[in-house]
């Protein structure tokens, strides 16, 4: 590692390895993975060269926090990467079953963190080569451009106060790629985008979202009657929408947000939208 800038410990460099992998974790992955390892460096021995070297590979700082902004200060000065947060909606889940509040009526879910290692370079060869965007060809990028852009526009036609809750079924996102134009028209097969999908899904820029029409509405709190009748539903079509690829939706996930802002506000997604971001810091 360059002159001037603290190596890392082995535990932090494992934390950062696994953060990576994932591509997006939930505060609270995030803080079952810190834990985790933190638990199983507990009773590692030092070695003499390591005590020399003035890095212990169990360190990870004063906490969760601390030891995010630990790690970002090296690895920002190395390679100009950064753990990133943002607030976002909880990820869907069709069993869910959404908290009461004090007054014995279910609230929307409160927004969450989402972590997640973004390259902060605007070098496009530097970018590619510490952290590629994708594993995906021109082509698949291009058609990945092309969802995103689509799930912004029906997004904008539902009111929430951060994010995007635009949804696509598979079927719908398959058929788009008749749609791309010039250099990537025709190029890809059906095949092909499926598996494109999945590496989308892969890699956390796309994520599972609500049917419509079962979404939570923003700030607002439905009765016993309403959540039950809302419960029934989830159970009688989450089968069927397992096995049935039409009724499989997608929208917009956390990582896009993270490292695809400024596409996404281009394309239409308004700028109050945007989540809040948080600087992790030692």
């Amino acid at each position: 590692m360059t002159a001037g800038i603290r190596p890392l410990s082995n535990s932090q460099k494992l934390f950062l390895q696994r953060l990576m992998v994932a591509h997006v974790l939930t505060d609270d992955q995030a803080r079952d993975l810190y834990a985790s390892i933190r638990d199983k460096f507990a009773n590692v021995q030092v070695e003499e060269e390591e005590q020399e070297s003035d890095v212990n590979p169990a360190f990870m700082g004063n906490g969760f926090d601390h030891c995010l902004g630990l790690i970002n200060v090296s690895l920002k000065a190395a390679f100009n990467l950064e753990i990133c947060t943002v607030f976002l909606p909880p990820p869907y889940d069709p069993d869910g079953t959404p908290a009461n509040s004090s007054s014995g009526r279910t609230q929307s879910p409160s927004l969450i963190k989402y972590h997640a290692v973004v390259n902060k370079s605007n070098d496009v060869h530097a970018k590619s080569y510490a952290s590629p965007l994708t594993q995906s060809g021109p082509h698949e990028l291009a058609f990945l451009r092309l969802i995103l852009q689509k799930l912004v526009d029906i997004g904008n036609e539902i009111d929430v106060s951060v994010g995007c809750r635009g949804v696509m079924n598979t079927m719908d996102i398959i058929n788009s790629r008749t749609e791309l134009e010039g250099a990537h028209a025709n190029k890809l097969s059906v095949t092909q985008t499926e598996a494109a999908l999945e590496l989308f899904l892969m890699e956390k820029w796309l994520v599972e979202m609500a049917p419509p029409g079962e979404e939570d509405t923003d700030g607002e709190e439905e009765s016993d009657e309403e959540r039950s009748k809302k419960k029934r539903k989830r159970r009688s079509t989450s089968g069927d929408r397992r096995k049935s690829l039409k009724g499989t939706y997608y929208g917009i996930g956390p990582r896009c947000f993270l490292e695809l802002g400024e596409f996404l506000q281009d394309v239409g997604l308004p700028e109050e939208r945007m989540p809040q971001t948080i600087i992790n810091l030692p």
